[in-house]
């Protein structure tokens, strides 16, 4: 461990609220990983602190502690690392497509994999590198934990809905093509999540591939895609 992993884990288990006050076991879809269920508010004030006092330090020495936290055994010390990450910039652009790979081998259910795959790593990242982030991606989407199959469509997001390149939604298109008959949760709500985003710059691609693909893609993902192409929202607004 980390000596600053220990110092910031010794920190979160002061802000933690009493156990008998905590969420109960797998309210996050964590798994077995402890959870101290310290308040989002808190740990990203803790992760901006500490990130903005590494601010001169090298990319390295900043990874080097968040690959420690990754390691870690509990809920909080992984999306506290995912946190820094999203502080520290010169960090998340050193961040290459396999450390997000060995990071989410450590990662289990939707909340860990969001922290780490919602917004973090732009288009132009992606871009900059695309072989190796639409590789890496792509192989996400048939691996056999299903977390990291929720990945491959978390991961693409925020970039579909910033930039028009092609090369992201020909990717997100394919991995919601290979996972949209799944009917865990899991992938359900991620499916509908990534189409919504898809909207906002490909809205005919769109409306074709749920006319295209009704049979099989879930029945959540088609009722709130087709909320958001017709009212903006993914659920219909209410009559007046």
């Amino acid at each position: 461990m980390h000596p600053d992993h220990q110092q910031l884990l010794e920190e979160l288990e002061r802000l933690a609220p009493p156990p008998d006050r905590r969420p109960p076991a797998n309210y996050l879809g964590q798994g077995a990983h402890p959870l101290f269920g310290v308040p989002v508010p808190a740990k990203r004030a803790l992760a901006r602190a500490w990130a903005t006092a590494h601010r001169a330090g090298s990319p390295e020495t900043v990874l080097a502690v968040v690959e420690s936290l990754f390691d870690g055994a509990g809920y909080d010390e992984k999306t506290l690392a995912s946190l820094i990450l999203g502080q520290h910039r010169a960090a998340r652009e050193a961040v290459r497509p396999d450390d997000v790979r060995r990071w989410l081998g450590g990662l289990v259910g939707w909340a860990e994999i969001d922290h780490l795959c919602q917004n973090l790593f732009p288009a132009s990242q992606m871009l900059a590198d695309w072989p190796a982030w639409g590789g890496m991606i792509a192989g996400l989407a048939s691996d056999p934990a299903i977390s990291r199959r929720r990945a491959s469509l978390v991961l693409l997001t925020g970039p579909v809905k910033a930039s028009d390149d092609a090369r992201l939604a020909e990717l997100a298109f394919a991995n919601v093509a290979a996972l949209e008959a799944e009917r865990d949760i899991l992938i359900t709500k991620a499916v509908s999540w990534l189409l919504r985003a898809l909207t906002a710059r490909r809205p005919e691609a769109v409306a074709a591939y749920l006319d295209a693909h009704a049979r099989t893609l879930p029945p959540i993902a088609l009722r709130e895609v087709r909320a958001k192409l017709i009212t903006g929202r993914k659920t219909a607004r209410a009559p007046a």
